[in-house]
């Protein structure tokens, strides 16, 4: 399968040249995060796309800014950890603002999801915890390159996808935050609303930023509205294909691989009020399989934050991934993967403007269908330096 790797260090001294002959804005700049666990297992349940997690002894974000013109903007960014063999761009986009007077503008590239609201979250300097909510990191036992013909090899994957992944096999998670794709998108405020509406390549569980394997694209956006300060609602969705073209073999007479779709609902709310602040995010995601059916799961996470004089502040999250009951060849119904809760705590100081500092700890649940609850605990140290 072929995937598409950005050379960062060439294009970075590309554009640098370029735009400084211009006179304008560049800007260099950088995040580490460093961190202890007191289980390696805690990297396990937080492994992320490319098999980093928030819990790594440490991270390295790079980041490039570009002011081209007026109303033109460029930014790139990638990540280094130790064990990541590939060197590619997190993010490479155009961000383009036609009118100085007015919240409206177009980003092209690599691109943040436009869905949702954790997106500025999945920095360590932004994030009150240090985890990521399941909704946008836990994988299913759902397979992508590899068919599963029918409901029994989908149940059979049940509790791998995160924990003991098959070498040969790509599992997709609700919403994949470490992984954006290429496309474009529409964004801004007419106060009191904010919007977004845009294309990608692929979709939300298994973008496609290089060569695109599926046919067809996802449809996706979000409506905010913000009717007073410290109040913020919004509904996000997003449809398009998720199967790749070659699964035509296994379609039906007359069917195309263009029906089979992915649609995703999801619904945020954050209120903030003095020292306390809350957020919270749901999705029910459905994908269309051929020989399994339609597959869904919910989840959703709320957080809460009270911030204490001088820098310190308390963060807490709770947790829930819960998927849709199917029958098997035996005629047990039962989930289609293990059922999940999380919780995570943390204690935060903020040292000084670019460094913060916190002590957590997270405990998982998993329900694995006819046998008893596992529970797994860690204690974790982190420190977020901005440079």
């Amino acid at each position: 399968m072929r995937r598409w790797i950005l050379p960062v260090p060439l294009m970075l001294a590309l554009l640098a040249p370029a735009a400084a002959q211009a006179g304008t804005g560049v800007k260099f700049r950088g995040l580490l995060d460093l961190g202890l666990v007191s289980t390696e297992d805690s990297r396990l349940f937080n492994r992320l796309t490319f098999g980093d997690s928030n819990f790594d002894p440490y991270r390295l974000r790079l980041f490039f800014d570009a002011q081209l013109s007026p109303g033109l903007e460029v930014h790139v960014q990638s990540l280094f950890t130790e064990g990541l063999g590939q060197m590619r761009a997190d993010g490479a986009y155009a961000l383009w603002t036609p009118w100085k007077d007015r919240d409206l503008s177009l980003e092209a590239g690599k691109i943040p999801w436009p869905i949702g609201t954790y997106a500025p979250r999945t920095y360590s300097d932004q994030n009150w915890l240090i985890g990521t909510p399941l909704m946008y990191q836990y994988r299913t036992g759902l397979v992508w390159n590899v068919p599963q013909l029918n409901v029994d090899e989908v149940v059979a994957q049940a509790g791998h996808g995160q924990l003991a992944p098959d070498a040969n096999k790509n599992y997709l998670p609700i919403i994949d935050e470490r992984w954006w794709d290429v496309g474009a998108v529409a964004l801004g405020s007419l106060r009191p609303l904010e919007f977004s509406l845009g294309v990608v390549q692929g979709s939300p569980s298994w973008p496609s930023p290089g060569y695109d394997d599926t046919p067809g694209q996802t449809v996706l956006g979000r409506v905010g509205l913000v009717p007073v300060p410290g109040i913020r609602l919004g509904v996000s969705g997003a449809d398009g294909t998720w199967m790749p073209s070659w699964n035509s073999v296994l379609l039906p007479a007359g069917a195309s691989l263009r029906d089979y779709r992915e649609t995703t609902v999801m619904a945020d709310v954050e209120l903030a009020r003095g020292p306390f602040e809350l957020r919270g995010e749901g999705v029910h995601r459905r994908w269309e399989t051929i020989g399994a059916g339609d597959l869904g799961v919910n989840s959703g996470y709320g957080e809460a934050r009270w911030s204490v004089a001088g820098g310190a502040w308390l963060a807490v999250r709770g947790e829930a991934q819960h998927y849709s009951d199917v029958t098997t060849s035996a005629l047990v119904t039962r989930p289609w993967d293990d059922n999940l809760e999380r919780w995570e705590g943390v204690i935060g100081y903020r040292l000084t403007r670019d460094v913060r500092v916190k002590l957590g700890a997270q405990r998982t649940i998993r329900h694995p269908f006819g046998l008893p609850s596992l529970t797994d605990d860690f204690l974790t140290a982190a420190m977020s330096l901005r440079f």
